[in-house]
């Protein structure tokens, strides 16, 4: 680095690791690290502050983009963490490779991480932009399609990532094709549709099996909204209602399957059309806070045990729990970092440390979820259980995980009607989480109300997808066909609003 980190440095880096990147420490000499928030985004970087609010606007506006997919109306609620370094090299510290950003799942919604600062979400722009719409895209859509199969899900994901702001005119471009998967696709063929459709219940798929899915799906999206784009709206409508997948399809192509010939012409020729659209209004207001110390330490923890590559999990462990030891040195009561130390204490020193934070942070909704779930672990289904889930949801009502904990306990609890109002919050906040519905369905099932928890459970099951366990897939089927049997002979309960 050519400049000398002095004592101060020194102790730092020997205790958590900052010895890559002097810019992502919290040590003196690194950039300051600060908390972005817009609208719909939770911006956590060292960037200077300028960028910093910059990039959240920006990426307003690439959300923006991808919801013209579904119409220039269309807003859901939610909010994206995002961790933005401001050097793309500053990444390589916590992997193995270069990468320029990824993305991953947080129980309240995706993560994104991404290197650069300003124009990162242009046509023009460096940095794995796909791979952020890719995921973001997942997201939003769930907000509009309630019922997805599988080779719906992965299809629209992969044809809305090659959106681009172009820089000209700021118009949104949609619709490009993806030219690896168009290579994919030429060189190795694809699947039918009929082949997608049963997708959904198939398990241990290899790389190369996958692969073909993937391509696959995205080709079919990619020509149905091209050559067929009335007929596939109208299936995209029927989805919104939560209509079933396979008859909702068989109803906007009318059993015509005239359509499957012309793929093949449509692959060799290449010739599509894009849509472009004006960029409507972003909210532009931010709120800009300067992270403490500790707070950047509970980052980098993240960062090394999440950053893609084959840094053996060990190792990536060990380096994370350097920094979560910093993270206390510089804060003892810090909230964040004590969550994540109790997932290693046992049951007793985890209620114990629960109690503590909460009496420390009575205003953190964090400290007393802690405390419920310290409390479930123990078996404890008390009303200081039901105290400390409903002061978390106080606290935190834009949370959907914890939403969802309270709506859990009061099916737990069998008192289903105490569950719906946060269930349904939850619902509205994360409609893509297969948990969530899950909840829903199982308060619909407490009340005697069959049809509607079958259909919640059945939703649940089509958002089973990326990274899901052959084992969840089951415990979710299982579910919904103890739903069907028992809701058979029972009588159909009135249908009255939940709230």
């Amino acid at each position: 680095m050519g400049i000398r980190l002095g004592l101060l440095g020194l102790a730092l880096a020997l205790f958590s690791g900052c010895t890559a990147s002097r810019a992502l420490c919290p040590a003196e000499g690194g950039r300051p690290w600060r908390e972005v928030k817009s609208s719909h985004f939770r911006v956590r970087t060292n960037l200077e502050e300028p960028a910093a609010a910059r990039t959240a606007v920006e990426l307003e506006e690439f959300r923006r983009a991808l919801l013209l997919a579904w119409g220039a109306g269309f807003d859901p609620p939610g909010t994206v963490d995002v961790i933005v370094l401001g050097n793309p090299r500053d990444l390589e510290e916590f992997t193995d490779a270069r990468y320029a950003g990824f993305a991953g799942q947080t129980p309240d919604g995706p993560r994104m991480v991404m290197t650069g600062g300003g124009g990162y979400l242009l046509a023009d722009s460096t940095g794995d932009k796909e791979t952020q719409a890719h995921e973001l895209a997942h997201y939003l859509s769930a907000f509009a399609l309630p019922r997805q199969p599988r080779w719906i899900s992965e299809g629209l994901a992969s044809y809305l990532q090659t959106v681009t702001i172009r820089p000209s005119d700021r118009n949104v471009v949609l619709g490009r094709a993806s030219p690896a998967l168009l290579q994919y696709v030429r060189a190795h063929g694809w699947l039918t549709l009929e082949e997608l459709w049963q997708w959904d219940g198939q398990t241990n798929q290899g790389t190369a099996e996958l692969q073909r899915h993937y391509a696959s799906s995205w080709l079919w999206v990619h020509y149905l909204i091209n050559e067929h784009g009335e007929r596939f709206d109208t299936f995209q409508n029927q989805l919104a209602r939560g209509e079933d997948p396979r008859r909702a399809f068989t109803a906007a192509f009318q059993g015509d399957t005239t359509y499957q010939a012309a793929l093949a012409n449509y692959v060799q020729l290449g010739r599509y059309a894009i849509s472009t659209q004006p960029l409507p209004p972003v909210p532009t207001q931010t709120q800009t806070r300067r992270l403490e110390p500790a707070d950047v330490h509970v980052i980098r923890s993240i960062l090394f045990t999440q950053a893609p590559g084959d840094v053996p999990p060990a190792e990536r462990q060990r380096k994370a729990d350097l920094e979560l030891d910093q993270a206390l040195k510089e804060d003892p009561t810090h909230v964040e970092t004590l969550r994540l130390r109790a997932e290693k204490l046992d049951k007793a020193e985890r209620l114990k440390l629960a109690r503590e934070l909460v009496e420390k942070h009575p205003e953190d909704g964090r400290a007393w979820d802690l405390l419920a779930n310290a409390l479930e672990a123990n078996a404890d289904l008390s009303a200081a259980q039901e105290q400390a889930r409903k002061r978390a949801a106080e606290l935190l009502p834009d949370s959907p995980s914890v939403q969802n904990s309270l709506a859990w306990y009061y099916v737990t609890t069998d008192q289903p009607q105490k569950g719906f109002a946060p269930a349904q919050r939850a619902v509205r906040l994360m409609p893509g989480n297969a948990a969530i519905l899950n909840t829903q369905a199982a308060l619909f099932f407490q009340t005697g109300r069959c049809k509607e928890a079958v259909a919640m459970g059945r939703r649940a099951l089509d958002m089973l997808h990326e990274g899901v366990s052959d084992a969840t897939r089951q415990d979710f089927k299982r579910i919904v066909n103890v739903f069907e049997t028992k809701c058979v002979s029972a009588p159909a309960a009135p249908s009255a609003k939940a709230e």
